[in-house]
């Protein structure tokens, strides 16, 4: 374990020949770029969520059409996968 004492002078040694007027900018410099990057994805971010909002909605409004477009086989298709996955559960439970 490193204790405190031997800690400090290792860190001493690090920060002996560290310009603080240059480490503030350069942090400046980063925090800026970060805070950008940020922005930058964000709004990316927004754009492709409004696109696949509007192709969903999209998706949905042709599939309730297709529907109404075709009642009678739309009620088949769905009692036929009502009767197989009864079939399937009573199945499971014997």
């Amino acid at each position: 374990m490193l204790g405190w004492p031997k800690a400090e002078r290792r860190a001493s040694r690090l920060v002996t020949n560290v310009d603080l007027e240059n480490l503030h900018d350069q942090l400046d410099t980063l925090r800026t770029y970060i805070h950008d990057l940020s922005e930058n994805v964000g709004h990316r971010a927004d754009r492709g969520l409004g696109r696949a909002r509007h192709f969903a909605t999209e998706a949905a409004h042709e599939a309730e059409a297709a529907v109404k477009d075709n009642l009678a086989a739309s009620l088949v298709l769905a009692l036929g996968l009502g009767l197989v996955v009864g079939y399937f559960i009573r199945r499971g439970t014997e």
